[in-house]
């Protein structure tokens, strides 16, 4: 990108190009305001003399048919001035405030405009991504060079940060189910933007009633508070958040949160190596009739289950069907490469640990199931095995208790 385009972009979103179109000082006086927000406060004697004279900012002594140079890419900033403003840059704020305060319309035609040309900005980054554009193009002025692309501004902590924030919500739009990213001809498109859950542009009142679902985190912009949304769902709730869509968002930040701390507590855990053989073989055993009996002293079901009736009717299917097999296939591998015991003691240490999370028991159940597949490196072609197998763990006490009535 030309520095040329990305001045037409801020003054297109940002200034009245309408009104100052044929004022050859509308240009020149945007372009001056724009690096007089780069530019710290003095910090020198030097600099408050600079500061008095109006010579801080080295445009301010440039022709206005100069700056109109600058503005159309006729003519470079020359390496003198771009020294001199990166010498006094300041953190960005100024000009960070100057986009975020934005009508959301410029704020969404500037970061289209910028998607265009490849640069990787979202609504919640656009502020610093226009920050870094600027400083890099001063750079490349600097350099006796014009063109900024992508690259002179990429944050690898940021995309890993947006990766893995993608990753989390399983690359689909927690809102709508759309995909996030989708392939292009030669490479992947982000289709996504981060927005901050607890919405930054609420009442106070709307700030009251939706603090009463979550409070807002002390730090708007922690990883607590962030989530990635498709474009139009992004737009939506940017402009118009509901509490409906902020609930959903806060349940799946907590179920992304739950996952994590699952995964931490459960790596340790090993479950024996030939267990796989028992999942696979499942897929080819045909169920008991129900009417068979299950030899096995354990509480019945019911006094497990008695608030979830689909899952309750889903254990004693699979129960009634596999519970006396499964048993004697387990009698039969026990020995020196095998231990139910063992077994047994893991699958109840991985339930406490789901359990502990205050997940329903249907959640425990299905989360207990894609465990044992993860841990066995089983595709999912085999997750009914796998709830087969939890529900012989509920029929023999390692998973769920008999729950006491009120």
């Amino acid at each position: 990108m030309e520095f040329s385009d990305f001045f037409d972009i801020m003054w297109t979103y940002l200034a009245d190009p309408e009104s100052k179109e044929s004022n050859k000082e509308g240009r020149p006086e945007f372009l001056k305001n724009l690096i007089d927000m780069l530019i710290r406060e003095p910090q020198t004697e030097e600099e408050d003399q600079k500061a008095e004279n109006g010579d801080l900012n080295p445009l301010n002594n440039k022709e206005a048919d100069t700056i109109n140079k600058y503005c159309s890419g006729s003519r470079k900033i020359p390496k003198k001035d771009a020294k001199d403003i990166l010498k006094r840059i300041s953190d960005g704020n100024r000009f960070f405030e100057r986009i975020v305060f934005a009508a959301p319309g410029a704020k969404k035609g500037i970061r289209d405009e910028l998607r265009k040309r490849s640069f990787n900005v979202t609504s919640a980054s656009l502020g610093k991504v226009c920050f870094d554009i600027v400083k890099a193009f001063l750079e490349k002025f600097k350099e006796g060079k014009s063109s900024v692309t992508e690259s002179d501004i990429a944050d690898d902590k940021k995309n890993v940060t947006y990766l893995k924030l993608v990753h989390d919500v399983r690359f689909k739009c927690p809102l709508c189910g759309r995909e996030l990213i989708t392939d292009g001809d030669t490479e992947a498109i982000a289709g996504y933007d981060v927005v901050h859950i607890f919405p930054a542009n609420l009442s106070m009142e709307g700030k009251a009633e939706f603090s009463k679902i979550k409070k807002a985190p002390e730090n708007s912009d922690a990883l607590e508070n962030k989530i990635p949304l498709c474009l139009n769902c992004a737009n939506l709730y940017l402009e118009n958040p509901t509490l409906k869509n902020y609930q959903t968002l806060v349940n799946e930040k907590r179920r992304i949160d739950i996952e994590h701390k699952l995964a931490k507590g459960l790596n340790q855990l090993t479950l024996e190596d030939n267990l796989i053989k028992v999942i696979k073989g499942l897929k080819e055993i045909k169920p008991d009739k129900i009417t068979n009996p299950i030899s096995y002293d354990a509480h019945k079901i019911e006094e497990k289950i008695n608030n979830d009736y689909p899952l309750q009717g889903a254990v004693q299917f699979y129960v009634m069907g596999y519970y006396n097999k499964i048993r004697d296939q387990f009698s039969s591998m026990e020995g020196n490469s095998f231990s139910f015991d063992d077994l047994a003691t893991t699958i109840k240490l991985a339930y406490i640990k789901f359990k502990r999370e205050g997940l329903s028991q249907s959640e425990v159940f299905n989360h207990l199931a894609h465990w044992i597949l993860e841990k066995e490196h089983l595709e999912n072609d085999f997750i009914e095995a796998a709830r087969i197998l939890v529900a012989f763990f509920v029929q023999n006490c390692e998973v769920f208790e008999v729950e006491i009535a009120q």
